[in-house]
């Protein structure tokens, strides 16, 4: 038996250790283009990959993700978002408030309707739920149609918009108090941006029955999913009960 397949087995062995050799040859050949285009980007850019900064990091993750064809959505609005540290949450603690144990909205006393809300909003806008239950309360205005409306334009969800963060603007809204400089309106607390959002909302859309994302679609955005986008942000909140 040795004799009868000696030879076969012996090419057999010798076509497995060339095709091992191929593997990692394409494997070294393929790091080393990757490598040089990297060390050409790097130098064409006049970055020192020797002395690591957020721009050298930054640069490379770019090419990267270009050589690899990955795509990160919102990748060039990140610098939009910021992260804010609880300290510096407005209201970190929480507003304090009196509850007649009367409903208001969906079954819900004001306490309930804060606490579900206040489920939906973090980072800088954390505790802020009361600001739009109170607002349902004094109005009947729909408190998870507006909050998701500022979910989606501020992106509080995960992190919140710089000019939420800076000029306590919720909405997006324009006009008097620069915000840094630009057309923004700046507005001097949360509270206060909170209720200026709200009453356009309510002044300029429910009073004009303008009451779903549907209806508000068209005047409020331009964009044909942008009431899809709300309606999934409302779905989300109310299955917080």
């Amino acid at each position: 038996m040795t004799i009868k397949y000696g030879k076969q087995i012996g090419i057999g062995a010798l076509t497995f250790i060339v095709a091992i050799a191929l593997v990692f040859g394409i494997k070294r050949y393929l790091l080393s283009t990757r490598s040089d285009v990297i060390n050409s980007s790097v130098s064409h850019q006049n970055i020192d990959i020797n002395k690591p900064n957020i721009a050298t990091t930054e640069a490379i993750k770019k090419m990267d993700s270009s050589l690899t064809n990955v795509i990160t959505s919102g990748y060039d609005d990140l610098e939009e978002f910021v992260d804010v540290a609880p300290s510096k949450y407005p209201y970190l603690v929480a507003p304090t408030f009196e509850d007649d144990g009367s409903i208001i909205y969906d079954g819900m006393t004001i306490t309930e309707l804060t606490n579900l809300l206040n489920k939906s909003l973090n980072s800088y806008m954390t505790n802020t739920g009361y600001f739009f239950a109170n607002y349902t309360k004094r109005t009947g205005v729909n408190p998870y149609l507006m909050v998701a409306i500022v979910l989606l334009e501020t992106g509080c969800k995960w992190k919140c918009s710089t000019l939420t963060v800076e000029c306590n603007n919720i909405g997006g809204l324009k006009g008097s108090g620069s915000c840094r400089g630009g057309s923004y309106s700046k507005y001097n607390s949360l509270d206060e941006g909170i209720t200026a959002y709200l009453d356009i909302i309510y002044k300029n859309y429910f009073l004009k029955g303008l009451d779903t994302p549907e209806k508000m679609a068209s005047k409020y955005a331009a964009s044909s999913e942008w009431s899809n986008k709300v309606n999934t942000y409302i779905n989300e909140i109310k299955s917080k009960q």
